[in-house]
């Protein structure tokens, strides 16, 4: 009876031995079992974050070529591919947030779709253009006052925070000083005879038939610009500490502008684009002569002659302009009616009206030729986009009215100055006259009309675009803080 106990121990004990082997080895194949699951979704998880890290890169490659962003900003929102199949590695959409702000969001999947990993990630872009690099520009002098305005874009902004979304001017003011002198551009009709063909050119730049400068006679003639460096609101250096303050000589104004858009049909190009004639020539890559007579016979620009009896105001003419004309060419002053203008929301004591050509999301090319705005004290003309003023050619006309001639060549003269206070640009203003200044008017300070201009490249940059010109550029900026990996 003993040894069947004792037996019957030895079994149990080596069966219970048994199943606590069994049981262990169980559990350790279970365990290695979850360990492989969690190493294989690990796995797969590493390889669905890696497939959606790609479609990002997809997106932020196609950012850095001009055509391939264009195609795809102007498709928005953008998805690739369209359709999900069980080989595909990522679906990327893009969305627009503001005007140069795109969300990136890119779904990766594992090589057999168990899983997916979803990353997210905000970025602003840039398409460029050969837009101006300041937000004043002149071929001749300048007569800026302290009460004036030229800000960098950086107004209200740190520099680096200005920086950052790419919108500051390369230049503060890029300027040209020269003198023009009278011009013979018309020879005289066969068989005439001219009684002055004795007369010396450079003698008439005094007589009472030549439109001299006034704004700036108190300047030493060819001595270059007078500015209240008070009026410039940014850095006055660059980084590398060179001045942005730029006089351009010998007639090299830099890169020229795409002329592909549908404005400049027909029109030649000038022959030399590296020594440029003019600060027009160099923007545009043609003459002001050619570039004028596309104008005034283009559906595409509003042309408003302000030169002929007209009963109807400047400012009434360009409410008739229509939305989807992004240029206007305006002949002669361009007078602003107050009946037009609306009330401002600055907070001003002395300006609480004003008249605006263009927007931020519809910004206008303003051509004003032998002209300005003029418009009561107490309204401000704004032009969003660029503004470009262009001086008049005019007949040189003897004491009796008549045509002047000089060895049989027509005697013509440009006017020289320009009066620009109270003018307002936010985008670029660019001037073609000998002297562009902010003429103190005669009424109390406390009236007077200042000029400013705020420099806008994203403005500039949408109104090419809408120009038809060709982008010369495409780069990206992540937005830090933005990025969502889930």
């Amino acid at each position: 009876m003993k040894k069947q106990q004792q037996g019957f121990a030895v079994l149990t004990t080596a069966v219970i031995l048994s199943v606590a082997s069994i049981a262990y080895t169980t559990h350790m194949a279970y365990l290695q079992l979850i360990d492989n699951k969690v190493l294989a979704n690990y796995y797969r998880n590493s390889e669905a974050f890696a497939n959606a890290e790609s479609g990002v890169n997809l997106i932020l490659s196609k950012l850095n070529t001009v055509t391939v962003a264009t195609e795809m900003i102007d498709n928005l929102p953008f998805t690739y591919p369209n359709q999900v199949i069980p080989t595909t590695p990522y679906q990327v959409t893009v969305t627009a947030i503001t005007t140069n702000k795109l969300q990136v969001s890119s779904i990766g999947y594992s090589e057999d779709g168990s899983a997916l990993r979803n990353i997210s990630v905000e970025v602003y872009y840039y398409i460029d253009f050969d837009t101006p690099i300041a937000p004043l520009l002149s071929n001749g002098q300048l007569k800026i006052n302290a009460s004036d305005s030229i800000n960098d874009g950086c107004g209200g902004l740190s520099v680096s925070e200005c920086r950052a979304p790419g919108n500051i001017a390369k230049k503060v003011i890029v300027s040209h000083p020269v003198v023009n002198q009278i011009t013979a551009n018309q020879t005289m009709p066969n068989g005439a005879n001219s009684d002055a063909a004795d007369i010396n050119v450079a003698s008439l730049i005094d007589s009472d038939t030549t439109q001299n400068s006034t704004l700036c006679v108190d300047d030493i003639e060819g001595a270059g610009n007078s500015l209240n460096l008070e009026a410039i609101y940014g850095q006055l250096v660059d980084e590398e500490g060179a001045t942005r303050l730029q006089e351009v000589n010998n007639n090299q104004w830099g890169a020229i502008a795409s002329i592909t858009s549908p404005i400049f049909d027909g029109i030649a190009a000038i022959e030399d684009t590296a020594n440029a004639g003019s600060l027009f020539e160099s923007t545009f890559g043609v003459t002001w002569e050619s570039a004028k007579a596309q104008f005034s016979h283009s559906e595409s620009v509003a042309y408003i002659d302000m030169t002929s009896i007209n009963t109807v105001s400047c400012s009434e003419e360009l409410q008739y302009v229509d939305d989807e004309i992004n240029l206007i060419y305006i002949k002669g002053d361009c007078v602003i009616d107050s009946l037009d203008a609306i009330e401002s929301n600055a907070s001003s004591m002395i300006v609480d009206n004003h008249f605006t050509i263009g927007s931020t999301d519809n910004p206008k090319m303003v051509f004003i030729e032998g002209g300005a705005f003029i418009a009561p004290v107490n309204i401000v003309s704004t032009v969003i986009g660029m503004l470009y003023l262009i001086p008049a050619t005019y007949d040189v006309v003897d004491s009796n009215g008549n045509a002047l001639y000089i060895d049989g060549i027509k005697q013509t003269q440009q006017e020289q100055d320009i009066d620009i206070a109270g003018m307002q640009v936010n985008g670029s203003l660019l001037s073609e006259y000998n002297c562009t200044a902010s003429a103190p008017s005669n009424v109390d300070n406390s009236a007077q009309k200042h000029f400013s201009t705020r420099y806008d490249k994203s403005v500039l940059n949408s109104l090419y675009k809408q120009l038809g010109m060709t982008p010369v550029e495409s780069h990206y900026q992540l937005v830090a803080g933005t990025w969502r990996d889930f």
